[in-house]
């Protein structure tokens, strides 16, 4: 898979070059190694020294800096007040000559804390400043005293950790939204800090790995792997599970309960999907174009082949990772799109239009040519919509005419096929104006004249006529014809870049400076994450038959797989409906809450008990075969533990919340898949592990979840016999372009 480790920059001036020159080779030993570009980097590691401080390009660099988490480190008495303003707040690390391993020691620590608390005070900041700019609202605060209750202990965390800044508006913003939701819930007790503080855990994971790292120099990260480090482990989910594989199947009785764990722990989380590697072999290209199939087994690819700049059409295969052959077009091609049909994909640019079949390999070229910005899309009638920087053009797949549409704008926010056949265009006039299009016929459908943003985004929802736009008040807003816009209280960055929709009222919210998440218009509820191994978004290429994304970045392009939403109304329930009691009889066994524990009593076994909650566990329920559970509270946690794995140990597979801080009222299970009724009445398929009850299962569950292939230095470490049993293959190189049968 072609995913690397979290980026770590150092960023040092040449009179430091000592200092910055033993770092450099510590995380490398780490299996960290540096890379150059420290405005792309998710951490920023800042060698402060006196020299450093009056070099004006190494300010720029730091000021380049505003995505990354910054681990500043001083070398010598210069004084924080010389630093730039935003390293003033943040705790330093100060090395000390004769004992530099220290210092390095908790830079380390540092760079490997937990992404997800940077991603939630971000999100935390974007409400804060909408609160702000509302006057400071008492409608804009967060409305869960749950979610109130988290936010405030994620600050408290963060100020005791000191490497990220909480000042601002935010902490006035936490401090109002949990007072505010204390008063209408005194009932519900302040949920207790679970855990340690990160400061201390991870000194002591670093005090116990970095010998044995050093030790085992390039060994990528397998120390902590074999330590179960939680931060890299959720990181690199699908590196970790294929590490911890080869341990299960060959490693000491140590090492397989360690795995067993890691691969019980990360087998329900989101992944990726992996994506096209284009430089293995020699043979190198750049993916300039992507148009995902129908079924989200194959996508379309646009490539342009180094060095000649020649443009070949691909055809991607998703779970092996690998381009299966390649059509040469020729020069000049700017964007694809694919039909309905799974067979037809259309190239366009400034030598032309191809019509290319997949099933016979054939082109048909039409004279259509555009010079410019060319978002393209195809309807499932066969309509050619392209976006060009101004206006919409459509063109016909059977004969090649084309025709402009639609009025003159200034930007095209989105353009997308939808579910009855047509297409829609989301563009902005004016900045700030927004009008919804039929992008076939050119029609206006809505539209909008709002207080511009920095950055024009929005998108086009594929199965209803609406669209959603970034506010200047910093949240999303939804346009649908008939209705005055509507504020849908999903706060957003200022410089949010890339939205998009997927069916059923789900927005796919992503950018530069924070990670990209799948969220639930109806009530903001956090459904999930996507584009995890892209840290720096560019494009959401969303696709038109499902929920498949795929996030295109400077570098590289991955697929993934859009967590969904609740389930449909009309879904048939289980015989006997769902659990509400906190107990429940299956046919191996019978398990009963005791306060967030349940005591499970297995037929001819001792009874043990399972911890799963802070909470008490308000609903129950066991697998038809008995040899998992599902659980829940009223604060809508959600567990799923398998009772007895092959060692005899049962663990918990999946942990998990209702979106929207909604709580449990039912549970229960469909064949191998664990359900959940919130109390809104609401119908939710947990995530799980199904299988994940021996070895077997956890090593079957892995294959089918691994997709895509991986680079050389990703396998090296693990052996012959656990590539085979969980299908780990290594990346081939791009085949040759052939030339097309000219149709």
């Amino acid at each position: 898979m072609n995913r690397a480790v979290p980026d770590i920059a150092v960023v040092a001036v040449a009179a430091d070059t000592a200092v910055s020159r033993s770092l450099h080779r510590f995380l490398v030993d780490a299996g960290l190694p540096p890379v150059e570009d420290a405005g792309s980097a998710d951490v920023a590691v800042v060698v402060i020294s006196q020299a450093a401080v009056d070099d004006p390009g190494w300010q720029e660099r730091v000021g380049a800096c505003r995505g990354a988490r910054v681990v500043p480190v001083r070398v010598d008495g210069v004084r924080s007040s010389r630093a730039p303003e935003r390293l003033r707040p943040v705790n330093w690390v100060s090395l000390d000559p004769a004992s530099p391993v220290t210092a390095f020691g908790t830079v380390l620590a540092a760079a490997l804390s937990d992404p997800r608390h940077v991603r939630e005070l971000r999100n935390l900041r974007a409400q804060a400043e909408a609160w702000t700019r509302g006057e400071r609202s008492p409608e804009r605060l967060i409305g869960d005293h749950r979610q109130a209750a988290e936010a405030h202990e994620l600050l408290t965390l963060l100020r005791e950790d000191g490497y990220i800044d909480t000042s601002g508006p935010v902490g006035d913003f936490v401090a109002a939204s949990y007072r505010a939701t204390g008063k209408q819930r005194r009932r519900r007790r302040r949920r207790r800090t679970v855990g340690t503080v990160f400061a201390a855990a991870m000194a002591l994971v670093v005090a116990v790995t970095l010998p044995r790292i050093l030790k085992t120099r390039g060994t990528d990260f397998n120390a902590l792997v074999s330590f179960g480090d939680p931060a890299v482990s959720r990181v690199m989910p699908e590196w970790t599970s294929l590490q911890s594989a080869s341990l299960l199947l060959r490693g000491n009785a140590h090492q397989k309960a360690l795995a067993r764990q890691t691969l019980a722990s990360l087998l329900s989380l989101p992944w990726s999907l992996g994506g096209p590697v284009t430089g293995i072999g020699g043979h190198d290209a750049t993916v300039d174009g992507l148009a995902l199939l129908p079924g989200g087994g194959q996508a379309a690819l646009l490539l342009r082949n180094v060095p000649d700049g020649v443009d070949s059409l691909g055809l991607y295969d998703v779970h092996e990772g690998a381009v299966r052959w390649q059509l040469r077009l020729g020069t000049g091609y700017a964007d694809i799109a694919a039909g309905g049909d799974g067979r037809t994909v259309v190239a366009v640019g400034k030598t032309g239009t191809a019509v290319v079949d997949l099933a016979s390999r054939t082109v048909r070229r039409f004279a259509h040519v555009e010079s410019g910005l060319a978002v393209t899309r195809m309807t499932r009638q066969g309509d050619i919509v392209v976006g060009r920087a101004h206006q919409l053009v459509v063109g016909s797949a059977r004969d090649g005419a084309f025709r402009t549409v639609g009025p003159h704008y200034d930007t095209l926010v989105d353009v997308q096929p939808t579910a009855d056949g047509g297409a829609r265009a989301l563009v902005a006039v004016a900045p700030g104006r927004y009008r919804l299009l039929d992008a076939v016929t050119g029609a206006v459908l809505a539209g909008t004249d709002a207080p511009a943003p920095i950055i024009a985004a929005g998108a086009v929802a594929p199965d209803e006529v609406s669209a959603v736009y970034t506010g200047a008040d910093r949240q999303l807003w939804r346009l649908a014809p008939g209705r005055a816009p509507a504020a849908t209280g999903v706060a957003v960055p200022e410089r949010t870049e890339t939205v998009g929709l997927l069916r059923g009222g789900r927005v796919v919210v992503g950018g530069q400076d924070q990670p990209t998440r799948v969220v639930r218009l109806a009530d903001g509820g956090d459904l999930g994450t996507v584009c995890g191994d892209m840290p720096q978004l560019k494009i959401l290429a969303m696709s038109p038959y499902g929920d498949q994304v795929g996030c295109w970045g400077p570098y590289a392009t991955t697929l993934w797989q859009a967590p969904p939403g609740p389930l449909p109304p009309d879904t048939a329930l289980p015989a006997g409906g769902l659990r509400t009691g906190a107990t429940a009889n299956g046919p191996t066994a019978a398990v009963g809450a005791d306060g967030g524990s349940v005591v499970v009593q297995s037929s001819g076994q001792h009874a043990f008990t399972l911890r799963l909650f802070t909470d008490p566990v308000a609903a129950v329920a066991l697998s038809p075969d008995g040899s998992q559970l599902v659980a829940a509270t009223s604060r809508g946690e959600v567990a799923v533990a398998s009772l007895r794995m092959t060692d005899g140990v049962a663990r918990v597979v999946a942990s998990w919340r209702i979106p929207g801080g909604q709580p449990v009222v039912a549970v229960g299970w469909s064949g191998t898949s664990p359900l959940a009724t919130s109390g809104d009445g609401l119908l939710w398929q947990v995530p799980s592990c199904p299988g994940c009850t021996t070895d077997q299962g956890l090593v079957a569950r892995l294959k089918a979840r691994l997709n895509g292939c991986w680079i050389p230095r990703q396998l090296q470490n693990v052996d012959a016999a656990t590539r085979r049993t969980v299908d780990a293959h290594a990346c081939r190189p791009l085949p040759r372009p052939t030339t097309p049968v000219e149709g």
